[in-house]
């Protein structure tokens, strides 16, 4: 297990090849010493360009057509401040998807008024993580909930402005419960959706995995589920980590993602950081396309 979670550095390998390359250059000869600047200098920049953190704020058009909002957060624990979480939810924003969802949390969203404007619930308010809560605006139906997980999985229905969403909230275990635990977890959410693939699908949450880790890769392999956090709109990559935020350590992971079927355009328009929480919000703006 614990390999599998250093594999969540596999972005930042560029640092130490780059250190490595810099004493390589300096103990070459003189005459030698500017051609090899120049060539790390040239395999620097290719390898990392893509994976610039990007911007807070995406201005790019999303999609055309009416739009689909989701604010999607791992709440460490129900920590995270209900007062920036409310600050992040404009009239905008029609669903909240959120994980480690507590009953405290859940009483805080009450006090702030939020359940009054998000009605419609379906999930669990479990102490620890093991809750997760899809609210919404509009009407919403449970249609499909995972068997055996560590945390909470599960996929509803609501219809927005005449179009049906299949939306899910994704928490899988993270590496450090073992490596059958971790890929188990992941195979669940794959059947999970699967049945749904073909429908205006969205999972959003916490994957407790990077693009690289293998459980990602079962997600998004056979291309019926495209990650709309990992490219711009009009194509470019981007690398912008969600964890650990809010402390010290600067973010190094992307591990909170939003996964759409083929039916789906969109984008994540925002991530943000909100106090008492390790994750990154992302706000995501997505679109049907038929």
């Amino acid at each position: 297990p614990s390999l599998i979670a250093a594999a969540s550095f596999i972005p930042l390998l560029w640092i130490p090849a780059l250190t490595a390359g810099i004493g390589l250059t300096l103990v070459l000869r003189s005459r030698w010493r500017l051609l090899g600047a120049a060539v790390l200098i040239v395999a620097m920049t290719v390898f990392a360009s893509p994976l610039r953190p990007g911007t807070e704020h995406s201005d790019a058009p999303v999609a055309v057509g009416p739009t689909l909002s989701v604010l999607s957060l791992n709440l460490q624990y129900g920590r995270a401040d209900v007062e920036e979480v409310s600050s992040l939810i404009t009239e905008d924003v029609d669903v909240l998807a959120l994980q480690e969802y507590t009953p405290g949390f859940e009483e805080e969203l009450a006090a702030a008024g939020l359940l009054e404007r998000f009605p419609y619930q379906v999930g669990t308010a479990a102490p620890g993580a093991g809750g997760s809560m899809l609210l919404s605006r509009t009407p919403v139906e449970l249609v499909a909930r995972a068997e055996g997980t560590v945390f909470e999985n599960l996929i509803a229905a609501t219809t927005v402005a005449g179009t049906t969403w299949h939306l899910g909230v994704v928490h899988t275990a993270p590496p450090q419960m073992g490596a059958d635990i971790w890929t188990r977890e992941a195979a669940a959410v794959n059947a999970l959706a699967a049945p749904y693939l073909e429908q205006n699908l969205l999972l959003v949450g916490d994957f407790n995995a990077i693009d690289q880790h293998h459980t990602m890769r079962m997600l998004t392999a056979h291309g019926d589920l495209h990650d709309l956090a990992a490219r711009r709109p009009g194509g470019g990559l981007r690398w912008h980590p969600t964890w650990p935020a809010g402390n010290s350590l600067p973010p190094f992971a992307r591990i909170d993602h939003a996964l759409a079927s083929d039916a789906v355009l969109g984008d994540v328009a925002r991530f943000e950081t909100v106090s008492g929480s390790d994750h990154k919000a992302l706000l995501v703006e997505v679109a049907a396309v038929r």
